[in-house]
């Protein structure tokens, strides 16, 4: 999965640097503010994400075929689906017991930042001057996988948060809370 650190290291830095500190929610106002800022900076690397692939797609049609197209088109409407779920906004309750499940949100976190920095490592892989046979057959699946589970535990993040219409119901495959 993730690898080391290949994207920026003021990215990198930014992005832990807004990552949430659970323990320190005082007021829901505070959560909120807190969770927008987080998830503004996990959208704004997605964002260069969806932001590379589209220009591959708009500055090399010529050299790729249908079926390559409409693979990063698919690849862009999951960075999309992912900023619905970044979107959401409502009261920060925490779920079941507070201590189990802030454990559970920074280990999400942990994975969701390794995620991000990987994703967008893959969709940079896939360069104007670069064979894109080779993106396709290495990359491109590898990439497809990690925007579908950054999207899973965005939404997973959300149910522990109490954010989102899914927050009134359990989380598939989660015993009550």
């Amino acid at each position: 999965m993730a690898s080391a650190a290949s994207v920026s290291f003021p990215v990198m830095t930014s992005l832990l640097a807004k990552m949430p500190v659970y323990t320190a929610y005082r007021t829901e106002s505070e959560a909120a503010a807190a969770e927008r800022v987080y998830r503004q900076a996990l959208g704004a690397v997605l964002r260069h994400c969806g932001d590379h692939l589209m220009t591959v797609l708009e500055r090399r049609p010529q050299a790729l075929s249908g079926e390559q197209e409409h693979l990063i088109g698919g690849l862009v409407e999951r960075v999309a689906r992912i900023f619905r779920r970044l979107d959401r906004e409502g009261i920060v309750c925490l779920v079941g017991d507070c201590h189990a499940t802030i454990n559970e949100l920074e280990e999400l976190d942990a994975r969701l930042i390794l995620m991000v920095e990987e994703a967008l490592s893959l969709a940079r892989n896939l360069g104007p001057d670069m064979p894109t046979a080779a993106w396709f057959k290495d990359d491109a699946d590898r990439l497809g996988h990690d925007l579908e589970s950054f999207s899973e535990m965005a939404e997973e993040r959300n149910y522990l948060l109490g954010l989102g219409w899914e927050s009134e119901f359990r989380w598939p495959g989660r015993s009550g809370a």
